[in-house]
């Protein structure tokens, strides 16, 4: 069976998946597509993303951005389900193939020639819930709303790093260290690295530099927000906490192992480049 996701503010994404459903379909595979999807497009089956098993799904089509294929993942890796990224008109970190390349991306995903990426994820908990938040890219505690600037203590196993003053804290993953942690100066690690990095947003304190640990490291981050101030922890850019009082987020390397399908080698640092010639507008 083959999941269908999609971005619903973008109709592109929606016709492209109607288009490989139908590929997909005609050649006897069980197609499942996302709710909202399924009730636009009523072709295939009706399904839900939290609800997908690991032995009856082949793979996970996202058909947007990074972002939209970012919704998927705590899902996937959970189930231990392969995700193939379709790329809608921008260049993507994470993305395999584009709309002009799907229907050889679906012969050859049908036929299972591919392989497999692992990628590294953290697991989240706040204060001390159980609730395990799976990101693939970053953790930040900031300030959100908060027209103030806030203190965080961040700590390395219990070691004090340092007590920062501004925006917040960045915690990713050296596949999300080509996201906001690139937009807010930090280092950019090849995604085959393991490493932890930790990086102020907008600190007070110009000596107070974005660190580089080893892979087992945990992180805690620690806030006290001013009476009748907030703070936010936001989880990939998809969701986001609001938060009053004391905030203690935790951060650590999952258990969990996100699973890309790729078709060709990856070049990292040409992606990396055509990447930033597009922010460039170049």
């Amino acid at each position: 069976m083959y999941f269908l996701f999609a971005n619903p503010q973008k109709p592109e994404t929606i016709r492209a998946a109607q288009e490989v459903a139908a590929i997909l379909l005609g050649a006897g595979d069980r197609v499942v597509l996302d709710d909202w999807l399924y009730d636009l497009l009523r072709v295939g089956e009706r399904g839900n993303l939290n609800s997908l098993l690991q032995g009856d799904t082949e793979a996970i089509l996202s058909f947007g951005g990074d972002g939209t294929l970012l919704r998927t993942l705590p899902t996937a890796a959970r189930a231990g389900i392969a995700v193939l990224g379709v790329n809608m008109g921008r260049v993507g970190f994470l993305l395999e193939t584009d709309r002009a390349d799907v229907h050889k991306a679906i012969e050859s995903l049908r036929s299972r020639r591919y392989t497999l990426e692992k990628r590294n994820m953290l697991s989240a908990h706040v204060n001390g819930e159980s609730e395990e938040f799976l990101v693939m890219n970053d953790v930040v505690l900031c300030r959100g709303g908060n027209p103030s600037s806030i203190a965080v203590d961040a700590y390395a196993n219990d070691e004090l790093v340092y007590t920062t003053h501004g925006d917040g804290i960045i915690v990713a993953t050296a596949t999300g260290s080509t996201g906001y942690c690139l937009s807010a100066g930090g280092p950019v690690l090849h995604p085959s690295l393991r490493n932890i990095v930790l990086l102020p947003i907008c600190t007070h304190k110009a000596q107070q530099l974005p660190i580089v640990f080893e892979e087992d490291v945990r992180v805690r981050l620690r806030c006290q927000s001013l009476p009748g101030r907030t703070q936010q922890v936001i989880f990939d850019g998809q969701e986001i906490i609001e938060m009053q009082g004391l905030t203690e987020v935790f951060v650590e390397r999952a258990s969990y192992s996100a699973q890309f399908i790729r078709f060709e080698p990856q070049h990292f640092f040409t992606r990396l480049r055509l990447k930033q010639a597009e922010w460039s507008g170049k």
